[in-house]
């Protein structure tokens, strides 16, 4: 893959308007511009994962699998949804887990068309809806019968907000397990529009019991600096 992406380069610094991927000479694209990077074959994967050393996919699955498997949970029986499931990579890692079924959704068409291509037979489904917008995308997910969720880096900045995860919560029924990262710095517990006190609400009332909460290394920027996330695991209330 490095040889197909011989030219690419990363070009920062972040702090100024946000990271960028140098396709050739004369053509540069955000690093979260989607729709561009997605409809290169591989490019996502190549940038974000092997040259920005993203472990979030890795982290979120092995955390989902590690917590039903707490639960006495077989894979095998499970269906499980994969909130902003992007390329397919962790639909992937828990199919490779022995998750029997798994349903995509993410906000994208963009994302659902690179899956497919990229990764054809990982999703039983791949419904393309924003949790947010909640009656729409709550129908189309309502023929499956959902044992468990799993989010890498969905929810927090310009992705989900907290609401769009009290409602993919919801359609689990209890004792499901949910395993998510979000990056930190949405972590404050202060803000009380953050997902720190979101989280803090849905334990209090009972909507969610965090059994893990562990922060690591997200990735590094396009200059080197790491990105730190936390991974929630837990199950339903």
């Amino acid at each position: 893959m490095a040889d197909a992406f011989a030219g690419v380069r990363l070009l920062g610094p972040p702090e100024a308007d946000g990271e960028y991927i140098a396709l050739s000479e004369h053509d540069v694209v955000h690093l979260h511009e989607y729709e561009r990077v997605y409809a290169v074959p591989g490019l996502y994967e190549y940038v974000v994962q092997e040259r920005l050393r993203c472990r979030s996919p890795q982290v979120a699955a092995e955390g989902f699998l590690r917590t039903a498997a707490r639960r006495g949970l077989d894979p095998g029986s499970m269906t499980v949804l994969d909130v902003g499931a992007g390329t397919g990579l962790v639909g992937e890692l828990v199919r490779r887990g022995g998750v029997a079924r798994v349903v995509g959704v993410d906000s994208l068409p963009a994302a659902r068309a690179a899956s497919m291509r990229d990764r054809p037979g990982v999703y039983a489904d791949y419904v393309v809806g924003d949790f947010l917008l909640g009656d729409a995308l709550s129908a189309a997910l309502r023929p499956y019968a959902f044992g468990g969720l799993v989010s890498a880096g969905a929810f927090g900045g310009t992705h989900a907000t907290p609401k769009a995860l009290q409602n993919a919560l919801a359609i689990l029924p209890a004792g499901a397990p949910a395993t998510f990262t979000i990056d930190e710095r949405w972590m404050d517990e202060s803000d009380p529009d953050g997902f720190g006190a979101a989280v803090e609400r849905l334990v209090a009332g009972g909507g969610l019991v965090v059994t893990e909460r562990t922060r690591f290394r997200h990735r590094v920027t396009t200059t080197g600096e790491p990105i730190f996330y936390e991974l929630i695991t837990g199950y339903v209330g």
